[in-house]
């Protein structure tokens, strides 16, 4: 059996010899994040969050193909995201850590998920300081990474030959997500918990304010994430590790499919579903932030136009 991530079943973590004997029909109704191939099936998870060679949420044989559909229950959405993040800190076969930002999305499965916390960018940047900020207050053990201009002139040749035709958009990303997996490699981590996908369900976008139908560019953004995953995916394998996002667990996915427009966008105001969840646990400044997108936060842009035009010049 090869097998990578982990799988739950009815809320609870399944062990490595459960996972051996399972079937198909009792896969497709499992959760997790998981990559599986034995000399029966492979399969992937619902979503597709564990990187692999077969479609996401498929169970493949050579005779039969089944669709993994999680058998969960319908949960409030501060219960559905504390349930997430439950189940990937009660998976004990992997170490883990949570990257911080400072913002609602890390911080808020930062302070269920109680594991070590990584932050990455420039010195001085936006993310370090919000992300020191948050830990101090908030009582977490924070590891920095504070990437240089020497750094990034290394990282930049393995992140393009690894996302080849990458846009400039995407290389920023990637590149910080490289500096994540690094970061946690060094600290012993196989898997990092990531806020990703919180912007796509519950409008975190300044565009969102714009919408005529929330509900369907919500839809539309949220498939388009599987092309984020394999990016992200890519750039953090590099280093040997791999995300697991608590925000797209089912759980969370059908909680925040169940709000209305209004509970989600108003005017300026955006996320206000999540942030009202995490202003119970948050202090009310950091569960109001605005949101900084991760390659301004980190300082990311702004290094790679000085170094390409520094290169350049040279």
């Amino acid at each position: 059996m090869q097998f990578r991530g982990w799988v739950e079943e009815q809320g609870r973590v399944l062990g490595a010899d459960e996972i051996a004997e399972l079937t198909p029909e009792r896969l497709c109704r499992c959760g997790g994040e998981f990559v599986l191939g034995t000399d029966r099936f492979t399969a992937r998870d619902r979503y597709g969050i564990m990187p692999g060679d077969i479609p996401p949420g498929v169970i493949r044989s050579s005779e039969q193909e089944w669709r993994i559909v999680p058998d969960v229950p319908d949960l409030p959405l501060e219960d559905a995201i504390r349930e997430a993040v439950r189940l990937r800190c009660d998976d004990q076969s992997t170490a883990s850590v949570v990257t911080l930002s400072g913002g609602v999305d890390s911080t808020l499965i930062a302070v269920f998920a109680d594991l070590p916390c990584i932050a990455v960018g420039f010195a001085g940047s936006h993310d370090l300081c919000a992300a020191a900020d948050a830990a101090d207050r908030l009582g977490l053990s924070l590891t920095v990474c504070e990437i240089t201009e020497e750094d990034l002139c290394e990282a930049l040749p393995l992140v393009r030959a690894a996302l080849p035709g990458a846009s400039r958009m995407d290389t920023e990303l990637a590149l910080t997500g490289y500096f994540i997996g690094r970061t946690a490699k060094a600290c012993g981590a196989e898997r990092v918990l990531t806020g990703q996908a919180a912007d796509e369900l519950f409008g975190g976008y300044s565009r969102y304010g714009r919408s005529v139908d929330l509900r369907a560019d919500l839809d539309a953004d949220f498939a388009g994430l599987a092309a984020q995953r394999v990016r992200d995916s890519t750039a953090a394998g590099i280093s040997g590790v791999w995300y697991s996002m608590p925000y797209m667990d089912e759980r969370v996915v059908r909680a925040s499919r169940r709000l209305s427009a209004d509970e989600l966008v108003a005017g300026d105001l955006r996320k206000i579903a999540l942030r009202k969840v995490a202003a119970k646990y948050l202090p009310e400044d950091l569960a109001w932030k605005p949101k900084k997108a991760m390659q301004y936060g980190s300082g990311m842009t702004a290094a790679l136009r000085r170094v390409e035009k520094g290169s350049r010049r040279s």
